[in-house]
């Protein structure tokens, strides 16, 4: 039942627009000028995005260029070989930084002169020197546990700076002392929250409900170069913080992480940092995580059932009320039983939009 990588070629995002348009794969690619075959290799992902295709796609099924390069970016990234995350020098670590994200999303102030971005930066990990900067965040990876793609790693610099970030916007909140009682209390809560639209309704109800249990809880853009989708780790003080970048943007990817890292603090308290462990530790702990999540979303007292309901829109909708969870939710756990094809009953799952 392990969950299979959330990773997928931007012409899964593509096949669902076609779907949801009725459109044949001759249509669209008329519609872009280009071949039949050569549209087939854009929707498998063997066909890189270059700006000109961007531009074409956003013309002829919407989104921005930006927003198909960005989709390109962040699967080649996912599927490149992991880069070495020793930094060498700062000159090394400003430009392996994602500086432009940084400034974007107000994390840090911009800047021209090498100089200057040296000092934001160093002042945004709260450190004054390279050293420093080694010491606490180099290994950053080794007091985490993520939900991420294969290739997570493709920049861990990066990631460093989205935990960061992460402990920066709850520094100050204040939460009730560690207690695994309450927070498994509260996962009937946390399943009716998956039934709100918006995240702006279910964000704050589902941060405070982690407070009672003694969790901190953040929502983090993902800047260009983190792969994460969602972490999980024990701060210095023994204080359990969760971090979700909506990295996916749909209900069935946030809330399937949201209940993958409780199932971590839940099962693997007392042995985390799980990235320290042998791989095969590693590796149980995600399985188990995964099981828990699955679960979670559907008790195994359901499952028989779920792997009999084929691909009709209404079963799942009633079955989605029968269990108690949004409908995406059991499109997501179809999807990954491969019951529905990838592309099948997107639909039924919300989309989330990260507005500047």
């Amino acid at each position: 039942m392990e969950k299979p990588d959330w990773v997928s070629p931007p012409g899964d995002t593509i096949v669902s627009i076609l779907e949801e348009r009725e459109l044949t794969i001759e249509q669209f690619a008329h519609q872009i000028g280009h071949s039949a075959a050569s549209a087939q290799k854009i929707l498998d992902g063997s066909q890189p995005i270059d700006l000109d295709l961007a531009r074409r796609l956003s013309m002829a099924i919407g989104a921005s260029d930006d927003f198909w390069m960005a989709r390109e970016h962040d699967y080649r990234a996912s599927i490149a070989e992991p880069e070495n995350v020793r930094v060498g020098s700062l000159d090394d670590l400003i430009n392996r930084l994602p500086l432009s994200d940084m400034q974007k999303f107000g994390w840090i102030e911009s800047t021209r002169s090498k100089g200057d971005q040296v000092a934001e930066c160093l002042d945004f990990f709260g450190v004054s020197s390279l050293a420093q900067w080694q010491g606490r965040y180099e290994n950053a990876f080794q007091h985490a546990a993520y939900r991420r793609s294969t290739a997570y790693a493709c920049c861990e610099v990066s990631t460093t700076a989205w935990l960061r970030q992460g402990e920066i916007e709850t520094q100050n909140d204040e939460v009730s002392d560690w207690s695994p009682k309450v927070l498994e209390s509260q996962i009937p809560h946390f399943r009716r929250l998956t039934w709100y639209k918006s995240p702006a309704l279910f964000i704050p109800k589902l941060k405070e409900s982690l407070g009672e249990a003694g969790v901190k809880f953040a929502v983090v853009r993902a800047p260009k170069g983190c792969s994460a989708s969602g972490a999980v780790r024990i701060l210095a003080d023994g204080t359990p913080h969760v971090q979700f970048s909506f990295r996916y943007l749909s209900d069935d990817h946030f809330w399937f992480s949201l209940f993958h890292e409780i199932g971590h603090l839940l099962l693997h308290y007392d042995r985390m940092p799980i990235l320290e462990n042998t791989e095969l530790t590693e590796e149980q702990c995600e399985r188990e995580a995964n099981e828990y999540a699955a679960q979670v979303i559907v008790p195994i007292s359901h499952r028989e059932e779920l792997l009999s309901l084929g691909g009709s829109r209404f079963p799942i909708i009633e079955f989605a009320k029968k269990v108690g969870v949004a409908p995406g939710l059991i499109v997501g756990q179809l999807q990954h039983e491969g019951i529905l094809g990838f592309n099948q009953m997107q639909r039924l799952k919300r989309r989330y939009v990260w507005t500047n």
